[in-house]
């Protein structure tokens, strides 16, 4: 190493060897990536306008069509952090090549279903596939780009993820009106071997250099039982408190506890314990979680606030919805953009701030709000998470080594996993508890002719979300002030 070279400060030798992709365009790197992102996020958010169309076709019930939406979750969530770790080991292009291959067999198996149990299965090979891919997807982005434009093509990738949402009720509209409910699922299968193909032309595989590391299998036999089965039984336990339920649930968490004992003896750990002594990182992905938290929450209530309490058509509610994505695929590039240029603390503060104020505005909705109201506080929402989401990702990824970037990526994943089904599940218990206490009786659905006690119910989801998020803030300035010290 030169003279020069050891004249260059951390960052920019760590930018030498990010921004190295032995030869492969950057840009046709992240175009690849933002394919398989935008193929993951609209097919989750097409099965949900799907949904009451494949309860009809296959007789079941309300509570078994939900299977199709919560396997996905659980599967993805359980698998995550394993996938992360196999991608440091063994390369994060092949492990997101392998999770494109899994996406599209499991996508065309979901096409080929004709039960529900079927289907769920083949949701589950899914949501594996999604998992290796999403796990690796930050990483291989962190490792093509140097740090001075890293901000910037993260926020290609948040901006991707709102590109998918925001089609996916459109499309799916479309297909289940004009076609059999299986084509949500088939028209994956084009483009995953379209992006199968186009991996192996753009895509840097080169295996780490790890010597004498391994995987901790016994981690993964411990963790991937431990989070499904606890995931799993934390969710029906809003349905009523069963026996097996909670046996399932004691399991879980005895797997985890293991887990955790286990990890701290592990000669190779699968989840990096030192890591979490970084207060920074710790933060930031406490940040991002409360942030998802909210996001599940506010996604969920306003479709129920515009369709239920206001009487909106389900297309215009739908036309409404769209400025959520809307606002994120506008405002993801920027921040990034900006991030690069002035850091990564100010815009994350600045976000958390915007948004913890947007969710505020959004839960006074009442029956008498106007259409440009609603539209302006819901994008003025979606603009502050958007603001925060990219720089914040970055801050992530520079903070771990670079053998850990696939963990880092994991983590984050897994987070913003968690906190969309935190918020879902607990915006939705929060909100029926408080519907109760105004009907005076207990409320499982909207009261036809009472909007006013959907309305008290709502109102509070949004003062907890609202608070929430606000407590994020406080720890974005105490990290902004730490760093300044």
């Amino acid at each position: 190493m030169n003279r020069e070279t050891l004249k260059l400060s951390e960052e920019q030798r760590r930018d030498l060897v990010e921004g190295n992709t032995h030869g492969k365009s950057k840009w046709a790197v992240l175009f690849t990536v933002l394919i398989m992102t935008f193929m993951a996020t609209l097919d989750s958010s097409i099965v949900n306008v799907a949904m009451p169309v494949m309860q009809r076709d296959l007789a079941v019930g309300l509570d078994e069509i939900q299977w199709i939406s919560s396997i996905y979750l659980l599967v993805t969530c359980a698998v995550l952090l394993v996938f992360g770790r196999l991608g440091d080991l063994y390369g994060k292009v092949w492990m997101f090549q392998a999770g494109v291959a899994v996406f599209t067999v499991g996508s065309l198996l979901c096409g080929m279903s004709a039960t529900l149990g079927q289907l769920v299965a083949a949701r589950a090979v899914q949501g594996v596939g999604g998992a290796a891919a999403m796990a690796n997807n930050m990483g291989i982005i962190t490792e093509s780009f140097p740090a001075r434009e890293r901000g910037r093509a993260l926020g290609l990738l948040s901006s991707f993820v709102a590109l998918g949402m925001m089609c996916g009720p459109v499309l799916g509209g479309f297909i289940v009106s004009a076609l059999p409910w299986e084509y949500i699922f088939l028209i994956n299968v084009p483009v995953g071997i379209a992006s199968l193909v186009l991996g192996f032309k753009t895509l840097p595989h080169v295996k780490p250099q790890i010597a004498g590391r391994s995987l901790d299998a016994l981690g993964c036999v411990l963790i991937v039982p431990g989070m499904f089965l606890t995931f799993v039984c934390a969710s029906t336990l809003a349905s009523g408190v069963e026996t097996p339920v909670l046996g399932g649930l004691a399991i879980g968490l005895v797997l985890l506890a293991g887990f955790a004992l286990h990890e701290r003896r592990a000669r190779d750990p699968l989840v990096p314990l030192e890591l979490f002594s970084d207060r920074m990182f710790v933060v930031n992905l406490l940040c991002l979680f409360i942030s998802f938290v909210a996001i599940g929450a506010y996604e969920l209530m306003t479709p129920f606030y515009l369709q239920d309490a206001r009487g909106f058509t389900p297309s215009l509610a739908g036309i409404v919805f769209c400025v959520i994505p809307l606002a994120n695929a506008i405002t993801g590039p920027l921040s990034g953009a900006a991030s690069d240029r002035i850091g990564c603390e100010l815009p994350t503060c600045a976000g958390l701030a915007t948004f913890a104020f947007g969710l505020f505005m959004v839960g006074r909705f009442d029956m008498e709000s106007g259409l440009p109201e609603i539209l302006f506080f819901l994008g003025l929402a979606s603009f502050g998470t958007s603001l925060f989401q990219s720089p914040n990702n970055s801050l992530i990824m520079g903070s771990v080594p670079h053998e850990l970037l696939g963990f880092a990526g994991s983590a984050s994943a897994l987070a913003r996993y968690l906190g969309l089904a935190t918020g879902i599940t607990g915006s939705m218990s929060l909100l029926y508890g408080q519907m109760s206490v105004a009907a005076g009786e207990h409320v499982t659905a909207f009261v036809e002719g009472r909007p006013d006690i959907f309305l008290f119910g709502y109102e509070r989801v949004y003062w907890v979300m609202s608070a929430l998020v606000a407590l994020g803030f406080a720890l974005t300035l105490w990290r902004m002030r730490s760093r300044a010290r």
